[in-house]
């Protein structure tokens, strides 16, 4: 067993597991951009304990005895994923870059206490117990994906975001013809080439609602001009800017498959005193199939409290596996079939984590906590992700706080369920 995997299974001594993947179950997209689905947004991390104590202001905060670690503040996760749609095939392969750093917090139950493997659930209220506004805590290098090497930083609102060009300017849009699904954006100056192909186009300006928003780029024929997945574009030439945004999501046709002939992702992770800033090499998990009752489970979740298992019938090479359910009571109507809006009352989150295996059954236990949100405030919605990753964890020595970042290297898939 590799050193980085005997720390995924010893890593829980003296601190809550929780504290070590309590986000490190994302890498799936949280809304949809006007075209396609949108894995830019952040996703929902866990809430505060009101027990957490403050970080250090700086490198000179040491304890009082710098060999003894402060107790662990914050939690972090680097989620590097080739994600599919379970109910949109269409959708494609793509890119997600989640990065969620945010403070520490008990889970409501644990299959395994003290272990980082097993499930945990955790359970909010918009009221009463809402999630917490994620936090900036440095830059975010990811190196070896085709297309490029990457920059991600934080955007209030809207988390981390890895943009790979910026630009202004007058957009000519050629709307789709013949029943195509795809429209050409020009502007003049632009710089767009093949590696553009698999991230997103960012459109904002005075340009028609259909012309403005994020969409997948499908094609790049020029320098200033790319071919997205926009079907609701109108001929219109307008003033505006542009960002180009990879680790976006899934692309159309299968056009880009991110880690394809990649052996290696390399991180540097973020440098600011909260966490530790280590550089670190994950081989992705490789592409895998469900199996046929895996497959339709991941689409249609239930409700009832009863154990429910996801397994990998073809399953490759990777460290683990990774299952992450969330649930939304908000309204989807008129909504497309991967939209999650955030909730409206209340909402439930089960996250689990197994070395070694293409399997996981959540127990009823923790199943149960989805019922009783249903009861609470009916679910309109239930994500669900099923990946395989290569897995490693990074804990900060003092004169830090003993905080973790988690890191999963993969290949997903999601499927929505409408209770």
């Amino acid at each position: 067993m590799s050193r980085s995997l005997r720390m995924l299974r010893h890593a829980a001594t003296g601190i809550s597991a929780a504290m070590l993947f309590t986000a490190a179950l994302a890498g799936c997209p949280e809304d949809e951009p006007p075209a396609t689905p949108d894995a830019s947004a952040p996703l929902p991390s866990t809430t505060p304990s009101s027990s957490s104590t403050t970080p250090p202001a700086g490198n000179d905060a040491a304890p009082p005895d710098a060999a003894t670690p402060l107790a662990p503040t914050h939690t972090g996760l680097v989620s590097i994923q080739d994600i599919t749609i379970a109910n949109v095939p269409a959708a494609g392969h793509g890119l997600t870059a989640t990065t969620i750093l945010t403070r520490v917090v008990a889970p409501e139950y644990e299959e395994i206490p003290g272990s980082v493997e097993g499930c945990r659930v955790f359970t909010y209220d918009v009221d009463s117990k809402p999630q917490p506004p994620e936090e900036d805590h440095g830059v975010l290098r990811i190196g070896g994906a085709k297309g490029g090497n990457l920059e991600c930083r934080f955007v209030p609102q809207r988390g981390y975001v890895c943009p790979t060009a910026t630009g202004a300017g007058t957009f000519t849009v050629e709307p789709p013809a013949g029943g195509a699904a795809t429209a050409a954006y020009t502007v003049p100056g632009a710089a767009f080439s093949a590696n553009d192909v698999g991230r997103y186009l960012q459109i904002a300006g005075t340009g028609a609602g259909g012309n403005l928003g994020a969409f997948a780029i499908v094609a790049a024929p020029s320098a200033t001009q790319v071919v997205v997945a926009n079907p609701r574009a109108v001929a219109e030439s307008f003033p505006g800017n542009f960002t180009v945004v990879a680790g976006a999501g899934p692309t159309p046709n299968d056009l880009y498959r991110p880690f394809e002939g990649v052996s290696a992702i390399d991180l540097e992770l973020p440098e600011k005193v909260t966490f530790a800033s280590p550089k670190a090499t994950l081989r992705p998990g490789d592409a895998f199939t469900l199996d046929e009752t895996s497959a339709r489970t991941l689409v249609a979740i239930p409700l009832d409290g009863a154990a429910t298992t996801l397994r990998c019938s073809s399953c490759g090479t990777a460290d683990g596996t990774i299952v992450r359910i969330q649930t939304t009571d908000a309204s989807i109507a008129g909504l497309s079939p991967v939209a999650f809006p955030a909730p409206k009352k209340k909402s439930a989150e089960i996250q689990c984590v197994r070395v070694g295996t293409g399997e996981i059954t959540v127990p009823a236990a923790a199943m149960e906590f989805l019922k009783k949100s249903h009861l609470a405030s009916p679910v309109t919605r239930i994500r669900t992700a099923f990946m395989r990753d290569g897995l490693r964890v990074h804990t900060a020595a003092a004169p830090l706080p003993a905080n973790r970042i988690a890191l999963a290297v993969g290949r997903g898939t999601i499927g929505f369920t409408n209770p």
